[in-house]
């Protein structure tokens, strides 16, 4: 797909759309089922490395995952997995209703997990916080295809299911972006920056924007963890922000004249 945001802005690293899809390209990188693995790590390969990259409810193992990508939750599956997740949102044991039960998991999960598990990530101050974020606040998802593809953009048949449009950002290229959104939006608030696991940031909450009446920007990588998976497969300073797809083709109609044809833009992004 040929982008007039992405000739415009000229962007350090190449966006990738998210796709529901049916199938999956034979030399697709997916995780071996029944093997733990971020999803971070398939959009980096997608944007990186030019690959298509992608999982299925078989392969993306990993709760939070498969949440992201709209292939289900199961965080509250049972009241005993409830407490146990919302404990590792919070403050870990002392978070737990039961810690007898959840310290059973936790010694039971690999050795490089358990300091993450006792202390919790943090995401809210208290267990009951981190409850309503679960029960209320997570966008869910069950999509009606077999696979979630990270694809790198300008790979995308037009006629392909894409919900999303995710773009690693420099600071300056966040502030064009959001320039644009802004500049086709009602209302002043043009991003919308969730609390939650990063990867939820490039699916879930990008998927509940593109059914909104008013889709806006999401911007991700804002975590712990978002940051160091940024800091290993991009740079320091790169964060995400996510267009769904109706936003996007809304920018896209407006690309060839707005913020990027000032003189001002071109001479910051050094140009002229």
């Amino acid at each position: 797909m040929k982008s007039a945001i992405v000739r415009q802005l000229q962007p350090e690293f190449a966006p990738v759309a998210v796709v529901w899809s049916d199938s999956i390209p034979d030399d697709a990188l997916q995780f071996k089922k029944g093997r733990f693995g971020c999803v971070l790590y398939l959009f980096a390969e997608a944007s990186r490395r030019g690959r298509v990259a992608g999982g299925s409810r078989e392969s993306i193992t990993c709760s939070g995952g498969c949440a992201a990508l709209g292939l289900g939750v199961d965080f509250d599956a049972s009241e005993e997995q409830l407490d146990r997740y919302a404990a590792l949102l919070s403050k870990g044991l002392r978070s737990a209703s039961n810690q007898d039960a959840y310290r059973t998991a936790m010694e039971a999960a690999p050795k490089a997990w358990r300091s993450m598990l006792e202390h919790g990530e943090r995401r809210h101050c208290d267990a009951a916080l981190a409850r309503e974020w679960i029960l209320k606040e997570l966008p869910r998802y069950e999509v009606p295809c077999e696979y979630v593809l990270f694809k790198p953009l300008h790979r995308i048949d037009p006629d392909e299911n894409i919900r999303a449009i995710i773009f690693p950002v420099t600071p300056v290229e966040l502030a064009g972006l959001v320039m644009l959104a802004g500049s086709v939006m009602h209302g002043t608030d043009p991003v919308r920056v969730p609390q939650g696991p990063a990867c939820t940031s490039l699916g879930a909450f990008p998927y509940a924007e593109g059914d909104s009446p008013a889709p806006r920007a999401v911007l991700g990588m804002t975590d712990v963890d978002g940051r160091e998976a940024m800091r290993k497969r991009f740079r320091e300073d790169i964060l995400t922000l996510t267009l769904p797809t109706p936003l996007f083709r809304r920018m896209e109609e407006e690309a060839d004249d707005c913020v990027f044809q000032l003189p001002s833009w071109q001479a910051l992004v050094g140009r002229r």
